[in-house]
């Protein structure tokens, strides 16, 4: 495993962050109704893990003890017309092979932030963002989250809004998006310059159009693509819907000079249903895109649903379908998540076409005031032509045993277990992980002014 010294400095600092907001859970309350929600926690933990690797014809296992760190902190702040969401999560570990004494580090980070600015009383919003991401291109899944490529991105944007009418609202945007990591994952960048019209059709829906037009470099290869879109919401008493249609027209060209072009119907279905102790979505999207183009649009407020990896595609056709549901109704003690994802994406390059899915379950159940057990399933599989025929895949489970032992303090017991299996020519791999985490947290709630 190759250290990855730049990962390394991130998680520790955003580990040390988490140990430094210790003391906001008193000074931080003079915030008052500015703060919305937001906590965090440092821990420390030791752990053995046990990797065995299928060579065919035998296995190879090996056991490291390792000493680690890792952090998290989440939440959402809001003051006047600033938001900011934010999730982010890391660890930095050192394992010694029990074989050489050989140390190695291991290190890995994933989260995303988005600042925005919205005044309604004003014609000018802007956003910042930045978003960590695992990404698997030439990895394909591991069992060791330390062991993907990671790329960051950045992105602003600001935009000027007009007032046609008492019900209609006209903004103008531009957007603009770069990546950084290495090799392929360095130096992508795009922009988008869009404009939205939208009126107000009663006290709870609303309908408009919507025109962008993006450029993405990547590779040498410039990317040019238009985009118009009809779109509608409504704000029902048990949740949302909201639907659009529309058309996006892709111009490439190469560096040879060559141009090709591509067209694609596109569009977008949500629907939310919303309780008191439950919550469903169910959200489908056809998009003409790639992952350049995606630097520049701008992000979604909801920050929850964060995938393991992600890929580096080129310009596709996708069609993605997810559907999550949480509740808390099974019993007074317990909570359930869940959630599944489909996607088909065929390239406009190649022609070729690939599958690539996900599902996550996570409960959560209290056994006392001061213990709680949790249960957790991931999976990531991808697929070539054949939807039927998943040639890479990985399941995850977690189980821990968490005890309060002062506040906003707890000790943990921590079972992990990884499966990667294969179609590829690379070796089956099991990954189990035993951890003992002393954690220290802090969490503010207030209600915006």
């Amino acid at each position: 495993m190759k250290p990855r010294s730049v990962n390394s400095t991130v998680v520790l600092a955003l580990s040390l962050f988490g140990a430094c907001t210790w003391p906001l859970v008193v000074t931080a309350q003079d915030l008052g109704d500015s703060v919305t929600e937001i906590s965090g926690a440092a821990s420390v933990f030791t752990a053995l893990t046990h990797t065995r690797i299928d060579q065919g014809t035998s296995t190879d296992t090996n056991t490291e003890p390792s000493l680690g760190i890792s952090g998290n902190v989440g939440g959402q702040l809001q003051s006047g017309a600033n938001s900011l969401a934010l999730r982010y999560g890391g660890t930095l570990e050192t394992e010694r092979d029990r074989g050489d004494g050989e140390q190695t580090e291991n290190s890995s980070v994933v989260g995303v932030s988005r600042f925005s600015h919205f005044d309604p009383g004003s014609r000018f919003d802007f956003n910042l963002g930045h978003t960590v991401s695992s990404v698997r291109n030439d990895t394909g899944f591991v069992v060791n989250p330390s062991d993907y490529d990671t790329q960051n991105t950045l992105n602003a944007g600001a935009g000027i809004r007009f007032f046609p009418g008492e019900l209609s609202t006209l903004r103008f945007s531009g957007e603009a998006g770069k990546s950084f990591g290495s090799g392929q994952l360095n130096d992508r960048e795009s922009f988008t310059a869009a404009s939205e019209f939208s009126r107000r059709l009663s006290e709870r829906s609303s309908g408009g159009v919507n025109i962008s037009r993006s450029w993405s470099y990547d590779d040498d290869i410039d990317l040019k693509i238009d985009s118009a879109q009809l779109v509608y919401s409504n704000f029902l008493e048990n949740g949302t819907f909201r639907v659009g249609a529309g058309v996006s027209q892709a111009d490439t060209e190469y560096p040879d000079g060559s141009l090709t072009e591509s067209e694609a119907v596109t569009g977008f279905l949500q629907r939310t249903w919303d309780a008191t102790d439950w919550q469903t979505s169910v959200e489908y999207n056809r998009r003409l895109s790639d992952s350049a183009t995606d630097l520049s649009l701008e992000p979604p407020g909801d920050i929850e649903f964060i995938p393991d990896t992600i890929r580096i595609r080129d310009l596709v056709v996708s069609d993605s379908i997810l559907v999550s549901h949480n509740t808390s109704r099974l019993c007074s003690a317990c909570n359930l998540g869940l959630a599944a994802e489909a996607a088909i994406l065929e390239s406009e390059n190649t022609g070729a076409t690939t599958h690539e899915y996900s599902s996550t379950i996570a409960l959560g159940y209290q056994l006392t005031s001061l213990q709680r057990l949790s249960f957790a399933y991931g999976w990531q599989g991808d697929a070539g032509e054949d939807a039927d025929t998943v040639i890479d895949q990985i399941h995850r489970f977690n189980i821990s045993w968490i005890r309060q032992l002062a506040e906003e303090t707890s000790f943990s017991v921590e079972l992990d277990q990884s499966y990667l299996r294969s179609r590829l020519e690379r070796n089956d791999q099991e990954q189990f992980v035993l951890r003992l985490r002393l954690s220290k947290g802090f969490s503010l709630v207030g209600q915006p002014r």
